[in-house]
């Protein structure tokens, strides 16, 4: 058993690190190092060394913690996702993946890493697996549907989690001025579209900002008619 630490009532663990540094990805600033971490928790950097071998593994953990949440969040939706409709299923964690992830958006550009054989990883391919079978797509027909789901899903959680980083880097609201402002400039060539499809496309365009739960919905909706393609 390791020495107490000073000015600590109890001995660190690696859940605490992790949980420490999900939560200063989440304060912004300068991402956590092993140095911000020990200071938070009160022990020397030795300390988090004893149960991380580099900042690396730290924050493969804190990203294996968002999944977590994310599973959490599907059986919330869909408490026995291997007997639900499998497109139901699909849908539900996509829309638990997105959630998870905005929550933790400044570290969403770690959920792009090549995952570690684990047993959450495990877990959310034989549940895929099965729901991939279950909707007539099996060996190679089920990989390929796999690559195409994720791709969308994980691309599209990407891209919301990136927004949301940018603008807060910039200080930035929306900037279009009047619906519609986007338009204002003719290319000169074809025709131009009716003003009911101009304002609609512009009104989109910000939809992740002025109306996150709309943006939820268009999201599902995308990744439901994705699903049914398959």
């Amino acid at each position: 058993m390791t020495r107490l630490a000073a000015n600590r009532d109890t001995h660190l663990t690696p859940a605490e690190i992790v949980t420490e540094v999900l939560r200063q990805f989440d304060a912004g600033g300068d991402e956590p190092s092993i140095r911000s971490l020990a200071a938070a928790l009160k022990v020397a950097p030795s300390a988090i060394y004893h149960h991380f071998g580099s900042r690396a593994e730290i924050v493969r953990a804190a990203v294996a913690l968002v999944w977590e949440e994310s599973g959490s969040e599907l059986l919330e939706q869909v408490p026995k996702p291997f007997d639900a409709d499998p497109t139901k299923v699909l849908v539900a964690a996509g829309v638990s993946t997105r959630r998870a992830w905005l929550a933790h958006y400044r570290l969403a550009p770690y959920m792009a890493a090549t995952p570690e054989s684990n047993e959450i990883l495990t877990n959310a391919l034989a549940l895929l697996a099965n729901v991939l079978e279950r909707l007539g797509l099996k060996g190679e027909r089920a990989a390929k549907a796999l690559h195409t789901y994720s791709s969308f899903m994980i691309g599209a959680v990407l891209f919301a989690a990136a927004r949301r980083a940018a603008n807060e880097e910039l200080d930035g609201e929306p900037r279009n001025g009047h619906p519609g402002e986007r338009f204002l400039t003719r290319s000169g060539t074809g025709r131009r579209p009716s003003k009911p499809t101009r304002l609609s496309i512009d009104e989109v365009m910000d939809v992740s900002i002025v109306d996150p739960e709309r943006d939820e919905k268009l999201f599902a909706e995308g990744l439901r008619r994705l699903v049914d393609s398959l």
